[in-house]
């Protein structure tokens, strides 16, 4: 194995409508689990890394089903507690064309928003680890789950590893005051940053005075990652992380996006290629990036690979149905290194 990793998050039941159809009228709903934590574990997997999926799910066959999922593939689900009445769900309409993506969420008071730290065997789940991931949705389900994940960041500190931690912010399930005054007293804990500068700006109060506005690579800048450069500085000047990562998105249409990524340590800015992505469904890429720099990560690979590795996870994961992305290193090497398209046989 390449390295371990414990992710801890709720697991969701999304149910979406077929060939991008409204949700009113449509007869029919197809069913995923999913849910951020368990995407990178799902990915990380497949990539080879020992994975740990740390949630509460209800005792009844929906839970048996989102557990069985994991399982297959690859993730360790030993630390999953069971009980509760609710397993978390959430409705996607996938966008298309001018008409944008939506959500509905149906999650309160499920098993994992009324988890208690207290339930979990912390010791044990740590004793063979080297990176802790947990995003702000965990952060923002409920105050319970915001004390669980703030129990698990600090033991993960306790016994020197490193902390991974996607900003995630989601208005739909918290007001950006909220999550302003719950990031931070997390932040201290964080080794490793999924951000965007829309997060510096707008959650950590951190500005520049040329804001970023889309992709400058993309809108003719002669100095393309001045202005990123600039403010993940300034983001380093306040919080003591040792890696920002940033996936980089242009909006075209629903269905048609620019993706690049860009990886800043402290004295350096890395970015990707840029992909021009047609997207069968969009959910979950910001999962797949992160899981492919953490990959780069605990392979021990350079900032180049990791940038790339890491935005082509994303780039694939536009690519197909569900949360999850499903590919193999070798799959991901091959779009960043050859970007060809032909039937491989």
């Amino acid at each position: 194995m390449i390295g371990r990793i414990v992710t801890l998050g709720e697991v969701l039941l999304r149910l979406s409508p077929p060939n991008r159809n409204r949700l009113v009228g449509s007869p029919i709903l197809e069913a995923y689990f999913g849910g951020s934590e368990a995407n990178v574990a799902v990915a990380l997997s497949q990539y080879g890394v020992a994975t740990t999926f740390v949630t509460k799910v209800p005792h009844h066959e929906l839970g048996d089903a989102a557990i069985h999922m994991l399982r297959g593939f690859g993730v360790d689900v030993s630390h999953v507690v069971r009980g509760g009445d609710r397993l978390g769900v959430y409705y996607l309409e996938n966008g298309y064309s001018v008409r944008p993506s939506r959500v509905i969420y149906d999650r309160k008071n499920s098993s994992m928003a009324n988890a208690h730290v207290d339930e979990f065997a912390l010791n044990e789940i740590f004793s063979v680890c080297d990176v802790f991931h947990v995003s702000g949705i965990t952060l923002g389900l409920s105050e319970n789950s915001f004390r669980l994940a703030k129990a698990f960041m600090q033991r993960a500190k306790d016994k020197g590893l490193k902390v991974s931690f996607d900003f995630n912010y989601r208005s739909k399930l918290w007001s950006l005051e909220d999550a302003q005054k719950k990031f931070e007293q997390v932040l201290e804990y964080v080794d490793i940053a999924f951000m965007t500068p829309r997060d510096a700006n707008e959650i950590l109060g951190i500005k520049v005075n040329d804001p970023v506005k889309g992709n400058p690579a993309l809108i003719g800048d002669h100095n393309p990652w001045k202005s990123y450069d600039t403010l993940y500085r300034k983001v380093l000047d306040r919080y003591t992380f040792d890696l920002i990562a940033s996936s980089i998105r242009t909006v075209e249409s629903a269905s048609t996006n620019r993706y690049q990524g860009l990886v800043f340590d402290g004295k350096d800015m890395y970015a990707s290629q840029t992909y021009r992505v047609d997207i069968v469904d969009r959910v979950g890429s910001g999962d797949a990036f992160a899981a492919g720099f953490l990959y780069s990560y605990l392979s021990r690979r350079d900032r180049q690979y990791a940038v790339e590795f890491a935005t082509a996870s994303g780039a694939l994961k536009h690519t197909m149905a569900g949360d999850a992305l499903v590919a193999t290193p070798q799959e991901v090497e091959s779009l960043f290194h050859t970007r060809e398209f032909h039937v491989q046989r």
